[in-house]
């Protein structure tokens, strides 16, 4: 699992990852990213007919802003389960070393809407109550995801705030609930991205620091703290960024 801020690299390493590669989009801006990269993929955004533009009032007495006619319905998450549990029951998996989740930032927010909806308040700002729930199904469902028979590779977000009673500046991975401490668990490897000092350059933390995102963990033997994982040639990718971390360890491991 990648996590970082945007432009940090995080969908780049996509073409590293060695063999054939199964990529679920639901970030709008992947695709740009992969483009002419050797995967098969299916894009999950939101249709046009799933768009609410209403504004919310929240002072008393304010004015409903809901239009008139049937309430939109959210389908992206339940047209995302179909389609993986359809490629389990036909074993379509087997044919790929890796499965791709970019990100699981919008993941999350597809679990949201639909929370949202079924409690007849799609649209409406979200409780403390919608994010444990969704943080709770979102941990279970990725743990059965990743007891699949292949490699995973998933994104996210971090974001960074100061707690209002300590002033302590946390910094954390842009998950609801319970998804955001289990779903790093789930993952062998959890690693920061980031830009490097030099422009077009970027770099994973593979050890966390006593201020920072404290979800950083590693199994890969022989990693420092701090690695390059610039893509200098796209068309031999996968001698760079993740692809060549996972080779290198590989080889540290047996030796």
């Amino acid at each position: 699992m990648l996590v970082g801020p945007t432009g940090s690299g995080k969908s780049s390493q996509i073409w590293t990852l060695p063999g054939r590669k199964f990529v679920y989009v639901f970030d709008p801006n992947t695709m740009a990213t992969i483009s002419g990269c050797d995967t098969d993929y299916v894009e999950f955004l939101p249709e046009f007919t799933e768009m609410d533009a209403t504004l919310k009032g929240f002072n008393k007495g304010a004015k409903s802003d809901k239009p008139s006619g049937k309430a939109k319905e959210p389908t992206l998450y339940m047209r995302w389960v179909d389609h993986i549990n359809d490629f389990e029951a036909n074993k379509a998996f087997e044919k790929y070393d890796w499965l791709v989740f970019d990100s699981m930032t919008f993941v999350a927010k597809t679990l949201m809407d639909r929370q949202l909806y079924i409690n007849n308040r799609y649209g409406d700002i979200e409780e403390l109550g919608d994010y444990r729930v969704v943080g709770s199904k979102l941990a279970d469902v990725f743990g059965t995801i990743s007891s699949l028979p292949i490699n995973i590779y998933s994104t996210g977000h971090i974001q960074t705030y100061e707690d209002d009673k300590t002033k302590k500046v946390v910094t954390q991975i842009m998950l609801p609930g319970k998804g955001r401490t289990m779903l790093p668990l789930s993952h062998t490897d959890t690693w920061e991205a980031r830009a490097g000092d030099k422009a077009g350059t970027y770099e994973v933390k593979t050890v966390p620091e006593a201020r920072g995102l404290q979800e950083i963990r590693s199994s890969m033997k022989g990693l420092k703290p701090v690695e390059d994982v610039t893509i200098k040639d796209f068309s031999k990718a996968e001698n760079f960024g993740i692809g060549a971390l996972i080779a290198r360890s590989k080889k540290h491991a047996i030796h």
